[in-house]
């Protein structure tokens, strides 16, 4: 419709304007609100999200065909290797380890005699016998009452937990732990376990793993 003007009206006639009618919706044709153009959101169903249920089909993994079903493991698999059986998982299997790691491994399993250590696992328990045994010294040295105390309290552990890990460090490398007493033999003794403690561990599991 044109206004006196000749202006088209963008939205059809006034109803406050005398002498329009609205217009007239033909016979058996439905009526509708604009808004029920716009599409809605279907909410989601209760069971949408549920875990499926016996003798219902699962969700697939992707990389799987059709007709597989897909399963998530949410712990390591046995034997305490990831698959593929040459990294190890754990502290008693030859795991390479820090610093922490390596004391804490060293002093919680003062007379375990079986199982592995890696060289890092080795070396980094070495390098704190050689700071505690210069601090012993020190205070040995400053008052031989307070030295023999540090001695029991913190040598003596050190020892025995050094032996333990000698021996896990041979197994590493597929060896008997009856080999530690080797380095008894003067100068020769102590280079063949030298170069026993500085030689890589097995590539996966041996005889001497931790047992499960």
């Amino acid at each position: 419709m044109s206004t006196p003007n000749g202006q088209q009206e963008p939205y059809g006639p006034d109803p406050n304007r005398p002498g329009q009618q609205p217009p007239q919706v033909p016979a058996g044709q439905d009526t509708y609100a604009p808004e029920e153009d716009i599409p809605r959101q279907q909410a989601p169903r209760d069971d949408q999200y549920a875990a499926p249920g016996p003798g219902q089909p699962g969700q697939q993994v992707p990389g799987q065909g059709a007709g597989q079903q897909g399963t998530y493991n949410a712990y390591p698999p046995a034997g305490g290797y990831y698959p593929g059986g040459t990294r190890p998982l754990s502290y008693l299997d030859g795991a390479p380890v820090g610093f922490g790691d390596a004391v804490r491994g060293g002093i919680n399993n003062m007379f375990t005699y079986w199982g592995r250590a890696s060289r890092s696992a080795f070396w980094w328990f070495a390098l704190l016998e050689v700071i505690a045994y210069l601090i012993v010294s020190w205070i040995s040295d400053e008052s031989t009452i307070a030295g023999i105390i540090v001695d029991i309290l913190v040598a003596l552990p050190l020892i025995l937990a050094g032996i333990a890990l000698a021996v896990r460090r041979l197994h590493d490398t597929d060896r008997r732990g009856w080999w530690w007493f080797i380095g008894f033999v003067p100068v020769v003794g102590g280079i063949i376990l030298l170069v026993f403690y500085l030689l890589p561990g097995t590539r996966g599991p041996n005889r001497f793993n931790h047992p499960r």
